[in-house]
């Protein structure tokens, strides 16, 4: 939060130059990897990449909880692989998904190799793998955040990659799309064909998150979304967009009355948590819950959310289709093997 204020004052353009420099180095990156002078890993199952142009603060994590989720309902058990930082993101996978595979290291071939070594999953996710070019993916996921979708690159700026970058994407997705009017939506989306000038169009995918419920972290106890309205709340969030935290505590119809926001990752420390019992009641998000488990004061509550689509989930699910096709079929040939041994010869 800090980095994003003093980059978004007098500090972002006297960085400019060295963010053109990032911007130059990344771009040659990815051609050199798109021209085959670096070696590239082939896992043996089909991967899908979600990833961002920012440095984090897109939303992408709670997608990634639904595509797995998605995945399951289907019957396929997915594996994700994180580089680990923080290990937040991790701990969520865990107590949602606790069937789903995760193997969490920067270098992502190693860590394929752990699932190869003890039984590989079906489908492989790799979390925040768009500027990842080690492991090869048959859909590759850029989200952009519609309340802060382009900027200057690092260090200049929060982002990694110039918008240029899209035209390797197979997919985009605009998070935090219930924030912005439908006119700023309409602006993103025309920078976005703009960028990719001369490929196919992609479809217009738009989602967010809704509230699930509160949870006392010290006690378990849950409440509906809906007992946020009406109480002023303590805000703590260590996560990269703590705004959008806020929005939807205020759309909840919380009142805000403080908030103490952090950087993404932020590892909360005793001192910290133990003045919160005078700030009563806290309220965190699920990616801070994850890291105060006994630590907390009993007025100290999670919000839950979920991924929600507002537009193109159909076009999300023939996707999804499409990724677990080869994965489904190669169940169905060992059947037809010993139904018809000889495969149709005579």
């Amino acid at each position: 939060m800090r980095a994003a204020a003093a980059l978004d004052g007098p500090l972002g353009p006297a960085l400019a130059p060295l963010g053109w420099l990032w911007s130059a180095v990344s771009r040659l990156r990815a051609a050199a990897w798109r021209r085959g002078l670096f070696r590239a890993h082939r896992p043996p199952m089909p991967v899908l990449s979600l990833g961002n142009l920012a440095a984090g603060g897109t939303g992408k994590t709670p997608l990634l909880l639904d595509t797995v989720a998605r995945l399951e309902r289907r019957g396929f058990r997915a594996g994700v692989l994180s580089r680990g930082y923080g290990g937040d993101e991790g701990r969520i996978l865990r107590r949602r998904h606790p069937d789903c595979l995760l193997a969490e290291d920067p270098d992502r071939v190693r860590a394929l190799q752990q699932f190869l070594a003890v039984g590989p999953p079906e489908i492989l996710l790799l979390d925040d793998g768009f500027q990842h070019f080690r492991l090869e993916r048959d859909l590759d996921v850029v989200l952009i955040d519609a309340t802060r979708p382009f900027g200057r690159c690092l260090p200049a700026g929060l982002f990694r990659e110039p918008p240029a970058a899209l035209r390797r994407a197979d997919l985009v997705v605009l998070s935090r799309a219930e924030l912005v009017p439908p006119g700023r939506r309409e602006e993103i989306w025309r920078r976005v064909e703009a960028v990719r000038s001369g490929l196919p169009p992609l479809p217009r995918i738009e989602g967010g998150v809704r509230a699930a419920g509160l949870r006392s972290v010290a006690t378990g106890a849950e409440e509906p979304p809906a007992a946020v309205a009406g109480r002023r709340w303590h805000l703590a969030a260590g996560i990269g967009n703590p705004d959008s935290f806020r929005a939807l505590v205020e759309r909840l119809g919380g009142e805000v009355a403080s908030t103490e926001f952090r950087p993404d990752h932020h590892a909360w420390t005793r001192a910290e948590i133990e003045a919160w019992a005078g700030r009563a009641p806290v309220l965190v998000t699920e990616k801070d819950a994850v890291k105060l488990q006994g630590e907390t004061p009993d007025e100290v509550w999670e919000l839950r959310v979920d991924w929600v689509f507002a537009r193109g989930e159909e076009e999300w699910e023939t996707r999804l289709d499409g990724l677990v096709l080869p994965v489904r079929a190669a169940r169905i040939e060992p059947l037809w093997s010993a139904v018809d041994p000889r495969g149709g010869q005579p």
